[in-house]
């Protein structure tokens, strides 16, 4: 039969678990700052490359060459990424109910995103505006889960810069994006990173 644990009992099981997946964020705040300079670079790549192709009239080589821009980028990210879980693999790691849901959330959100881009090209449309509303609620998610103040507030920024780019045309919105990856995600990741245990954060 199965013990009834007390509202105490329960608290602490909850707490637990949310300090082993703070603890865990800080070694996973390797995939926040891998992904978020890997972002960056791409947009800032593909905002000079539509400029420059602008200049020299290319208007039909932009939508291919923007997405081989991004592409380089988001596979190199990709390689370092697996290169890294098969070198650290999952020695001593508790792995919490957390942990897997905050998981499922983001495998969730990239394959939202990989919609929303789909989608958005195929209207002649920018997806920069919905790619970051749905990194807003996937952070957001991920930081109220864990208590992580810096995350639910790159969470807001994430947010805002969706909303300040759907006024922006294309260019303009890659710059938004890669001033929204630098608070939501690397100064976030900085921070954890450099936290005793995921504590005081």
């Amino acid at each position: 039969m199965d013990k009834t644990l007390s509202p105490e009992e329960s608290l602490q099981i909850i707490q637990k678990s949310i300090s082993n997946s703070r603890k865990n964020m800080r070694e996973g705040s390797f995939y926040y700052l891998l992904w978020g300079w890997a972002l960056i670079l791409a947009s800032l790549a593909n905002y000079f490359l539509i400029r420059n192709l602008i200049i020299q009239e290319r208007y039909d080589d932009i939508m291919l060459l923007s997405l081989l821009a991004w592409g380089v980028f988001l596979v190199a990210a990709m390689v370092i990424q697996f290169v890294y879980l098969t070198r650290k693999g999952k020695k001593g790691k508790v792995i919490t109910h957390l942990d897997r849901y905050i998981k499922i959330i983001w495998i969730t959100a990239g394959l939202l995103m990989g919609l929303m881009t789909y989608l958005s090209l195929k209207v002649n449309a920018y997806p920069t505006p919905f790619i970051l509303g749905v990194t807003a609620m996937a952070t957001a998610v991920s930081g109220l889960m864990v208590r992580f103040r810096p995350l639910v507030l790159g969470a807001v920024v994430f947010l805002a810069a969706a909303l300040i780019s759907s006024f922006l045309r294309g260019t303009d919105q890659l710059l938004v994006f890669a001033v929204a990856m630098v608070l939501g995600y690397l100064i976030p990741g900085y921070i954890i990173r450099s936290s005793k245990n995921g504590d005081n954060v």
